[in-house]
């Protein structure tokens, strides 16, 4: 069995660093509002292992409606065409832990933040990866 020294020096030598390794651990994920946790959970999940740190969602700011933060810079997005506007905000502590707060949130349109967190946090994802790309190269 090849020692750990010497799977390192291998996953260096094919430039695979600590940084870039993802966990398949679920993190821990405080939910501000009763009943958040629920809607929004999983996808927290996805979002700490891609890397992102925070992701902001401020309906009526435009073309910055939507502001992605990762190590590998920030972005900013428009909100979805024909889909209902609602605040939240997912920040990452970057220890394996998140919070995740919507001031708005309700029984009542618990639908609405499902539906825009499953929609915006993919999305929030592709765009952390095409920055991480455009950071650190193509590799060739």
């Amino acid at each position: 069995m090849p020692s750990f020294a010497a799977i390192l020096i291998a996953l260096a030598a094919l430039g695979v660093t600590a940084s870039n390794a993802q966990t398949a651990a679920t993190a821990t994920v405080k939910a501000i509002q009763p009943g958040l946790f629920e809607v929004a959970g999983p996808s927290v999940n996805d979002a700490i292992a891609a890397g992102i740190t925070k992701i902001v969602a401020t309906p009526g700011k435009g073309f910055r409606s939507i502001q992605i933060q990762s190590p590998w810079g920030d972005s900013y997005h428009g909100w979805p065409r024909n889909m209902k506007p609602v605040a939240f905000t997912i920040t990452s502590s970057g220890a394996g832990t998140a919070t995740i707060s919507a001031p708005a949130f309700t029984e009542a349109n618990k639908a609405d933040y499902k539906a825009a967190i499953e929609t915006i946090v993919p999305f929030a994802i592709t765009a952390t990866r095409q920055n991480r790309q455009l950071s650190e190269g193509s590799g060739r």
